[in-house]
């Protein structure tokens, strides 16, 4: 292949392992955020004067955020794959 088909596969896997960086960064921070919000339920659970209303709202809001970690997750391993298939692109390409 030309060495244009080259230096474009290189960038494509230069800007993957730039989403995949990102990617890894919110992903620690959907975690933590979940994990801090579904500890904060039970602390309001545990409260004797507690308002439903409230327990129901902190309990919406982490739905949300556990629903966006998922997905995160989805995405690091849409990016991981993408990653694989222009790695084997670039090998492939280099052989010919």
């Amino acid at each position: 292949m030309s060495q244009e088909v080259l230096a474009i596969l290189q960038r494509s896997l230069m800007e993957n392992e730039q989403v995949k960086r990102r990617q890894l960064i919110a992903f620690a921070a959907l975690f933590l955020a979940t994990v801090s919000s579904l500890l904060w339920i039970g602390h309001l659970a545990g409260r004797p004067a507690t308002d439903v209303r409230e327990l129901i709202l902190w309990s919406v809001i982490a739905i949300f955020v556990s629903i966006c970690y998922g997905v995160m997750a989805l995405a690091i391993y849409i990016n991981r794959t993408a990653a694989r298939l222009l790695r084997t692109l670039k090998g492939v390409s280099e052989q010919i």
